[in-house]
């Protein structure tokens, strides 16, 4: 899993050196529920180390001289129309 994250982290930093984006804006919600309640389903979820991810991605965006925002999970969508108004 620590492979999984460290090349999910250099994809996203990496896109963002190449395309020269200078902010990574990540949503979180600390604490957010690990069960969701799908009723009938035959399907299964497989955890995903979304606290090891972010810290990943801060990490690089700081070596890359790119801005890392945390914000509350809710605010990205809000996030994303204001810089798409832009």
């Amino acid at each position: 899993m620590r492979d999984a994250v460290n090349k999910a982290a250099r994809l996203v930093v990496d896109y963002c050196v190449q395309h020269q984006i200078g902010s990574v804006v990540f949503g979180w919600n600390r604490g957010q529920r690990q069960d969701a309640n799908l009723g009938k389903t035959t399907q299964s979820f497989v955890q995903i180390p979304t606290a090891k991810l972010k810290e990943r991605v801060q990490e690089l965006c700081e070596y890359y001289s790119i801005k890392f925002i945390e914000t509350e999970e809710s605010y990205t969508s809000k996030w994303q129309r204001t810089v798409n108004q832009r």
